[in-house]
């Protein structure tokens, strides 16, 4: 009845820009820099930065890798980007230390209680809040059950890593499809 979606009832998926990704997941964080203004952040600080990505300087010899792997617009474009689904896409989500250090700092910010006086957030609670903020859905009872599972077995591995289990979940969940998408 509208192949045109012109009545806005239905959107096609598109991927979001590459400094929407960056800056989602610095703010997911807390741990975004909303200053507005001041000069841009040199090629050789950018990894390290916390600016919001419009700050980064641009240019064609520099540009920052993880948002060139997300299709960067170039200097000359500036309305209409490419957009494309790589390997490198997810390879830059599971390996970037970007991703690797917000996704602890996501997950302690999703397991603080409301009130100081609340009880602590049990594994079906953190999952719950963590495809709601994560991937903008409710999780269903299947999902919840499998993920508490999933987190249950990280904690039994016999040599256990320096990252908690529930920000191995949310990186997880930063590395789905539905994270870099806009339905």
């Amino acid at each position: 009845k509208d192949p045109d979606n012109t009545s806005w009832w239905r959107r096609a998926p598109v991927r979001l820009e590459s400094q929407a990704v960056r800056d989602s997941i610095l703010s997911l964080a807390g741990t975004l820099d909303l200053t507005q203004g001041g000069p841009p952040v040199k090629p050789a600080e950018q990894a390290g930065s916390r600016r919001r990505s419009l700050y980064l300087y641009h240019s064609n010899n520099d540009r920052e890798l993880f948002l060139t792997t997300f299709d960067e617009a170039t200097v000359k474009e500036c309305y209409r980007r490419e957009e494309s689904i790589v390997p490198q896409q997810a390879l830059a989500l599971t390996n970037s230390q970007l991703v690797l250090d917000s996704s602890q700092q996501i997950a302690e910010r999703l397991a603080t209680p409301p009130t100081a006086d609340a009880p602590a957030i049990d594994d079906a609670e953190f999952v719950r809040r963590a495809f709601r903020a994560l991937l903008g859905i409710a999780a269903s009872e299947a999902e919840v059950t499998m993920s508490v599972q999933a987190l249950e077995e990280w904690r039994r591995l016999p040599e256990p890593s320096d990252r908690s289990p529930r920000a191995n979940f949310v990186w997880v969940l930063l590395n789905h499809n539905d994270f870099v998408t806009l339905r």
